[in-house]
């Protein structure tokens, strides 16, 4: 992408260290998409769509040696920045972060979802929920701290949200670790997740890469407290090939027994994406079957396509 605009940022540092100051750079970029998303469930209603995004990101050296970064992004017309966050850069010491909405990146948003995708993942596009990821309970990610930090080879990330939603509900936590150091190409994960009062969760995965050619697997356990509420275990997997520089194609299953269900639900999917300069076009097939694991859901098949321009 091309800068739009560099403007000076005087001060910034002193949200979170008070005795420093610098001056730093804003660098704004843009983007504006085409998409189409057509379900098998729902043909009455116009797929197409458009969407758009300006990104700001700020940063610059601290007198301590530090760094300070900002990001905001101000997207789909709400005339608001959504998705916004604000990190310290400590070396060797790692990166403290605090997530003012919806862009956290740390604790278990590293290890969401490991499977590799072209596209989409293959949950996405046919509804609205996300069943059998480390998160499907919680993680609300407005007032999230994050800590991330690399040591010995392993790469550490950890969450915290004080407050994560209605009074009287309790602290979120998340961590994450990554280990690549057994061979080349390969990358061993595991992830924790406790919402306080609605489930502890976890997640393992493997991931390996050899020349253009990526695959994983992940295994997921969602486990509600409540007895009232179905427990979740998610195997997810999948493959993705870089044909070039410019051109991938992936393909991916998922499979989640509910606890008492008839059914597994499965997720599946194949996508391809291509960029030629500036412009980007991605499309795909997903379909979700038995959802919720029930044996007389209707099967959702969806067809995605964007086309979107960088500026």
């Amino acid at each position: 992408m091309n800068n739009l605009k560099k403007v000076g940022l005087t001060a910034l540092a002193t949200t979170l260290v008070s005795s420093a100051s610098f001056a730093g750079e804003l660098t704004v970029t843009g983007s504006a998409a085409l998409s189409y998303t057509g379900l098998s469930t729902n043909s009455h209603t116009n797929p197409w769509a458009q969407n758009n995004s300006i990104k700001f990101n700020g940063g610059g050296d601290l007198d301590n040696g530090m760094t300070v970064s900002v990001y905001y992004e101000l997207d789909q017309g709400n005339n608001v920045f959504d998705d916004y966050n604000l990190k310290l850069g400590m070396g060797d010491a790692g990166t403290l972060s605090f997530s003012g909405n919806s862009s956290s990146g740390s604790g278990v948003d590293k290890l969401k979802d490991i499977v590799p995708n072209a596209y989409s993942p293959v949950y996405e596009a046919t509804d609205a929920t996300d069943s059998g990821l480390i998160d499907a309970s919680g993680n609300a990610q407005a007032g999230q701290w994050g800590y991330d930090v690399t040591a010995g080879g392993f790469d550490l990330s950890m969450s915290y949200n004080p407050q994560p939603g209605a009074a009287g509900k309790a602290a979120e936590t998340g961590y994450a670790v990554k280990y690549s150091g057994l061979m080349d190409g390969l990358t061993l994960s595991a992830g924790y997740f406790d919402d306080g009062d609605e489930a502890e969760n976890d997640t393992y995965g493997i991931e390996y890469t050899m020349g253009n050619v990526t695959a994983a697997y992940q295994i997921t356990k969602v486990d509600y407290t409540a007895t009232s509420d179905t427990d979740e275990d998610a195997n997810h997997y999948g493959i993705s090939v870089a044909i070039n520089e410019d051109f991938s194609v992936s393909a991916g299953r998922q499979e989640i027994e509910f606890d008492g269900a008839g059914e597994d639900e499965v997720n599946s999917g194949f996508g391809a994406s291509y960029t030629m300069g500036s412009i980007s076009m991605s499309g795909g097939f997903n379909k979700n079957e038995s959802k919720g694991g029930s044996g007389t859901a209707e099967d959702i098949e969806a067809t995605i396509f964007a086309i979107s321009f960088a500026f």
